[in-house]
């Protein structure tokens, strides 16, 4: 499955299916990535955030959960 940063997806299998992901680097404070999650896009009710330290880091974390992402445009 292709990973891109900065752009919102949609989950549609795996823990957190229906829910909006947003994987973000942050090389400035304490480098690494952050995975934001949120139930809707307009009026998130619920939702929450991981961090991982590298990008290998990070592909076995999408892997772990299974995910297929539906990314957005």
């Amino acid at each position: 499955m292709e990973i891109k940063l900065e752009k919102q997806g949609r989950i549609l299998s795996g823990p957190f299916e229906g829910y909006f992901v947003k994987l973000h680097e942050d090389p400035q404070w304490i480098s690494g990535y952050y995975i934001l999650l949120v139930n809707d896009l307009e009026n998130p009710t619920d939702g929450g955030d991981d961090w991982v330290k590298d990008w290998e880091d990070l592909e076995e974390y999408v892997r772990t959960y299974r995910w297929e992402i539906e990314w957005l445009e």
